[in-house]
């Protein structure tokens, strides 16, 4: 799996060729923000239509399967909920990640772009959540069939790119001592 790191403008989401936008929605978020917002204002509105139609309410666990109708370089959209924002914790965090890349295994998605849950506005650490994806993403995808999965797409300010390569490293680094 090779994880790339982007930052959530326009010119970049359209430079990539993806499956699958994986977007987080907390249930205080009207309109949408970070990489969500970004992608509603691509769609003109369609996802805070759909929050206000009540078809994406941004509970924890909840995941609504949408196209991206040709406006954007992926085949479809998934909103995950992520429950309070009061509540987001890095257990939280850990939950939502399984959850999240648990529904795009079963979408049998084999690339994806997501900006890491709790983006842009949670008081974790953008390293401690970078880890937290990452573990979960090799436990649902499996560390030696990562095949499946072919690329992740990581929407984050170029500020924290440097800190985010880190936790990848490391993160790698953990992999590697494990499986050999």
């Amino acid at each position: 799996m090779k994880v790339h790191l982007l930052k959530p403008d326009l010119h970049q989401i359209d430079a990539i060729n993806t499956d699958t936008f994986a977007l987080c929605l907390f249930e205080e978020d009207r309109p949408p923000r970070g990489l969500c917002g970004l992608v509603d204002w691509r769609l003109c509105g369609r996802i805070s239509k759909m929050i206000l139609d009540g078809q994406a309410l941004g509970r924890l666990r909840e995941s609504v399967l949408t196209p991206a109708y040709g406006r954007l370089p992926c085949n479809r959209l998934v909103i995950f909920g992520l429950g309070s924002r009061q509540d987001f914790s890095l257990n939280r965090a850990r939950e939502v990640s399984w959850f999240l890349c648990d529904t795009l295994r079963k979408l049998k998605a084999p690339s994806f772009a997501i900006a890491l849950p709790g983006s842009p506005v949670t008081a974790l650490s953008p390293r401690a959540r970078m880890e937290v994806f990452l573990e979960e993403a090799i436990r649902v995808f499996g560390a030696e069939d990562a095949s499946v999965v072919q690329e992740v797409f990581v929407c984050e300010p170029t500020e924290l790119h440097r800190e985010l390569s880190e936790a990848i490293g490391m993160v790698t680094r953990k992999l590697k001592a494990i499986w050999r």
